[in-house]
């Protein structure tokens, strides 16, 4: 009986002290329960208080599941602009749209999906010309995934590793610049990424170490064999006192990289500017390639040739045969976020690298650095980058380099500076302007030499 009361008064004490702190954290703190039951507790305690609330006021229920679900989109709508001395003026308007939605199944498991605006033949553009007439837009798929995290079942105390499988946004770590150097900030992989995440701290010089694992087909051949491309990236994420280092050292290898240039002999959406040689013989780089283009008349039709018998056989349609250089992208990647001790201003500087180690030409390089200055998180916020960017011919495939690069001519074997301003309206709507002045590197034919302004002007709303 006395025993029974020494209980019964521990537990008024505890349900007293309750009144001004959780009952949860008192019995972490006693090591009765560990921080991950605490945490499950009160989730549940807070969902139980929320139904009953709602009860109260007669406020229908949702369905459990849906608790589980994250939706998200956004819309942006561009103006642009393109000046060059030797064009006439040219001005166009865009938007795009995108919207998806993310489900936790479980706290190991995760699916979801995203729609998006524009051409389904561009893998590098969701943007949406205003034209043809009023006519209705298409929406794609742009994502569907299954990602697996698993931690306690394994017996972990956090996931580890994670795998994913499907279409999704590019995985891989960047660094945060207003164009990206290897891959296009729109492109969406198709095939399998693995991480492991080694080290996941939130205090120290040593904040993360991870390795990124990437199997992704581009195109699928019984006959000739699956096109795939590689990837491999290590990442540091460090902490020098107040300053956040992020570094990266990835490659990325092709297999079977032509088919992306003999695709373009049917989809015009595709840009190649790296190095082909045409059906006719011909060798081109170093500018947007339209076989339709070619050929002693200008017309995508060789020279006609004259038979054993001596009968003029006629010309054919011109097409790319294949790529000039194999692909094996080695890149490096890093960026700095440097406090002003003013919230509203934090100072960045970031820089890329990548250099293709199989190339068969020269032109195998590629760069961009820049710096910057502000925020774009918090209504009111102003931010300012400054960025140059240099890309050879053959350092990358063109057809999934940033679709925004340069100006007119778009693509590799080009250089340009990049300035960009952008502020924010409020936690659902920012307005974004950047400019692009750029130059060819090489000189080659059919490519003019003279400098190519281009100008966005975006309004973004997201959710």
């Amino acid at each position: 009986m006395k025993s029974r009361l020494v209980w019964l008064g521990a537990v008024l004490l505890l349900a007293s002290t309750a009144a001004a702190r959780d009952l949860e954290d008192i019995l972490k703190e006693k090591k009765v329960i560990d921080a991950v039951e605490a945490n499950e507790a009160k989730a549940a305690k807070e969902r139980q208080q929320a139904a009953t609330d709602k009860a109260v006021l007669g406020i229908p229920q949702f369905p459990e599941w849906l608790t589980r679900v994250t939706f998200f989109g956004d819309v942006r709508v561009r103006n642009e602009a393109f000046f060059r001395k030797t064009d006439e003026d040219r001005n166009r308007d865009r938007f795009r749209l995108r919207f998806g939605a993310k489900v936790k199944a479980t706290d190991e498991a995760e699916f979801g999906f995203k729609l998006a605006s524009g051409n389904a033949s561009d893998p590098i553009s969701n943007n949406q010309t205003f034209t043809d007439e009023f006519t209705f837009k298409t929406i794609n798929i742009a994502n569907a995934y299954v990602k697996l995290m698993p931690s306690k079942s394994l017996g972990f105390d956090r996931p580890y590793f994670s795998l994913m499988g499907g279409k999704f946004d590019f995985p891989m770590y960047v660094p945060p610049a207003p164009s990206m150097l290897v891959f296009d900030r729109d492109l969406t992989p198709e095939g399998f990424f693995e991480s492991l995440k080694a080290v996941e701290e939130k205090e120290g010089f040593l904040r993360g170490v991870a390795l990124n694992l990437g199997q992704w087909i581009f195109e699928e051949n019984s006959n000739t064999g699956e096109g795939v491309l590689y990837g491999f990236q290590g990442v540091a994420n460090m902490a020098l006192g107040d300053v956040l280092w992020n570094f990266g050292v990835g490659d990325y290898y092709y297999q079977n990289e032509s088919s992306i240039a003999v695709a373009r002999n049917k989809n015009t959406a595709l840009n190649i500017t790296n190095t082909v040689t045409l059906s006719d013989g011909t060798v081109v780089g170093g500018r947007p390639i339209d076989p339709t283009k070619f050929g002693p008349n200008k017309d995508g039709i060789s020279a006609p040739t004259t038979d054993a018998a001596g009968n003029v056989v006629p010309g054919k349609p011109i097409t790319i045969k294949k790529l000039n250089s194999p692909f094996n992208d080695f890149d490096v990647a890093t960026d700095f976020v440097i406090p002003t001790g003013m919230p509203a201003w934090p100072a960045r500087a970031f820089g890329e690298y990548v250099k293709n180690i199989d190339a068969s030409s020269s032109d195998d390089q590629g760069f961009v650095g820049g710096v910057g200055i502000g925020a774009a998180k918090d209504p009111g916020d102003i931010n300012f980058t400054y960025e140059y960017e240099r890309l050879e011919t053959d350092a990358v495939i063109s057809a999934f380099s940033e679709s925004d690069f340069g100006g007119r001519d778009t693509g590799t074997n080009t250089k340009a500076h990049v300035l960009q301003v952008g502020y924010v309206l409020n936690k659902y709507v920012s307005v974004q302007s950047t400019a692009w002045i750029a130059k060819p590197i090489d000189n080659v034919s059919g490519r003019k030499t003279d400098t190519d302004y281009r100008w966005q002007f975006d309004v973004s709303g997201k959710f």
